[in-house]
Formats: structure tokens, sequence, C-alpha cells
């Protein structure tokens, strides 16, 4: 009898035990899958609130010279101008320089009026131009800022600053060019058009592709502005296809010039007649007063802070992208879009383009 009783207290310790021991495991399991289902409902949020905060959130100012208190930013406006950065291929060409988006330019401005911290702006350029309504988005930002905080704006050109860059320029209270920088180029263009004269046979296939004609292939620009074509071997259209876009070009070449008029204390008639839309060197576009005085960007920038009544008391800032989530996590960059140039609107051939240059050397990328 002892020994029966004994082995059902066994029995019934071992059970206890099992169930416990099951118990425990089973509030581990449950505890487990509620964290699992807790980390993906915030990692989703993360993601969430990243993807739908405003590009404005996404940014932080970083000094790039100076180190007074009151603070100036700069506004890069490099490369090819475009409409929004959803023109440039993904984020790939704007990395580099090779492209900017004038609305994300008209935002930021905007919202650099709103938060009333900055003394001033200037804006620096190197950019041959591109579309028109790029361009215009960068003035109209420019016009908004000096409008709403009645502070200065100055633009200054170093390299180039041709064109829609032009256009962006001249909408600052003054604008500044480096010695050896390449300013004006006030018109407007289209094209090229190509016509295959006498095609014989086209081959687009997986090797190799390619046009065959009898006598040539011809191309065609559509300018306003004395000397905007200068250089370009190619022409033909009909007379009414030359006539309809002739039409476009220069009502978009009066636009340009009623700006730069405006903008620069010109008459219309000097800036059509006698500078035209050739490029200048900035010793003659000072002549001309398509700038107002010659100089570094480090001259800009002190002359901007005395006409901000800041002194010497200030700093250049940028914004700088924040690094995304996945990328402070990781620190992994992600992965950059390279669309092919070519497929870029500005490369389509029938836009209105502001823009200094052969556009066939980008577009042939």
């Amino acid at each position: 009898m002892s020994q029966t009783a004994d082995t059902r207290s066994f029995g019934r310790k071992l059970l206890e035990r099992v169930v416990t021991t099951f118990a425990i495991y089973h509030v581990i399991a449950i505890s487990l899958f509620i964290g699992f289902i807790v980390t993906i409902f915030t990692t989703a949020a993360i993601f969430a609130s990243f993807a739908s905060a405003d590009v404005n959130d996404m940014t932080k100012p970083e000094v790039v010279y100076g180190s007074g208190s009151a603070q100036i930013l700069s506004v890069p406006v490099n490369g090819v101008i475009v409409g929004s950065s959803d023109e440039m291929g993904g984020d790939f060409l704007g990395s580099l320089g090779g492209m900017t988006a004038g609305y994300d330019i008209k935002d930021q401005l905007y919202a650099a009026a709103g938060s009333g911290q900055y003394a001033g702006v200037i804006l620096e350029i190197n950019s041959p131009g591109g579309t028109i309504y790029g361009a215009h988005a960068i003035a109209d930002g420019v016009k908004y800022y000096r409008e709403k905080t009645k502070k200065p704006v100055y633009a200054h050109i170093s390299g180039m600053g041709a064109s829609g860059g032009y256009w962006a320029a001249v909408s600052a209270n003054k604008v500044y060019g480096d010695h050896g920088s390449m300013i004006g180029s006030i018109g407007v263009i289209m094209g090229p058009f190509q016509y295959y004269d006498g095609l014989i046979g086209q081959d687009g296939g997986l090797l190799g592709g390619g046009v065959v004609t009898q006598n040539g292939i011809e191309s065609f620009y559509i300018t306003a502005g004395s000397g905007k074509d200068a250089g370009s071997p190619y022409r033909r259209l009909t007379p009414e296809e030359l006539a309809v876009f002739q039409n476009s070009i220069n009502k978009e070449y009066d636009q340009f010039v009623a700006h730069v008029a405006t903008s620069r204390n010109l008459s219309p008639e000097i800036v059509r007649n006698q500078i035209g839309a050739h490029a200048y060197d900035s010793m003659t576009a000072r002549d001309l007063k398509l700038i107002d005085t010659i100089g570094s960007k480090q001259i800009a920038y002190q002359a901007l802070a005395e006409a901000a009544n800041v002194g010497n008391d200030y700093q250049i800032v940028q914004d700088k992208p924040i690094p995304g989530f996945v990328e402070t996590l990781l620190g992994a960059k992600k992965e950059q879009a390279n669309m092919p140039m070519s497929q870029l609107p500005l490369c389509q051939g029938r836009s209105v383009l502001a823009y200094q240059g052969d556009l066939r050397t980008i577009c042939s990328q």
C-alpha cells in the first residue's frame, strides 16, 4: 500500500510539473506572438510616418560658411532645371547635382518665408537652364519670399547662369556673377525635330538599330532671340508647322523678355535687339547690366548680410536631407533610380525650353 501511494503521489507531481511547464511555455509563446504583432504594427507606423512626412520635415540646416548667429539660407540651383523631382529619374541625377526641380525650390522658399528664421536667401546658380515652368517656379518662389518677408534675396552665378538659370537669377534683388562665368542667353528653344529624307529601312533588332536614308537625316530647332541656335547645321519644317511652333515660341519669349526687362530695369527693345539670346562673359554681362557685380560667392554672402542688417554675425546654411529610417538603422544607402536621360520629359523634343546648349549632349546618355 505504501508503494502504491508513493507511486500515485509521484504521478500527481509529475503531472503537475508537466502541466506547469506547458502553461509557462504557453504564456511565453503568447507573449512572443503579441510582441511580434506589436513590432509589425510599430514598424509599419514608423514607415508610414516617414512616407507621409512633408519634404520640409525631412531636411535639416547644415552650416556651409560662417559662424555667426543670424542664418542666411543658401539654395543651390545646379544643372538642368526641371519641374518636379519626378522628372529627374529618381534621386540619382539630383544627388549628383545634374538636375534641379523648380517646384521643390519653390516649396522650400515658401517654407522659409513661413518659418521666419532666415535673415535672407541666396540662390547659388550653376545652370544652363531647362524647362520654362521649372525656372518660372523658382522665380515665383523668390517673389513670394521677398513680398512675404521683406527680406533680401541675392543670386550668385558661378560657372553658368543661362536661359532658365538666368530667369531664376534675375528674380533676386541683386545678381552677382563669378569670374569667368557665362551669363544671359535670354531666349527659348524647341526641338530638335528630325526628318528622315528618303527613308530606306529601319532596324530595331536586338543586336543593333538604326535608320537608313537616301538623303540623310535633318534636325530642326525653333528659336527666338538672335543667335540662340548659332552653330546648328540643321533645318526644315513646313511653313504651316513653323508658324504654329513659332507662335508658341514667341509668346514664351515675350514673357522672358518682359521678366528680364522689369527685373533689371532695362527696356524690352534693348533686351531683344542689343542683348539678344547670347551668353556673355561676366564682364560683358556687367556692362550690359545683366548682373550687378563680379565677385566670389563670399563677396555675395557679405553683401547680402549687410543688406539684411546682420553685419558679420551670420552663417550660411543649406537644407540637407535627413537619412531615412532604413539608412539610419542599417547604415545603407537607398537604391537610386537611374532613368536613361533620353526618357526624361525635356528630352522628348516637344517642350519649349529656356536652355543654353545642345540637348543632344545630355539626351543621348
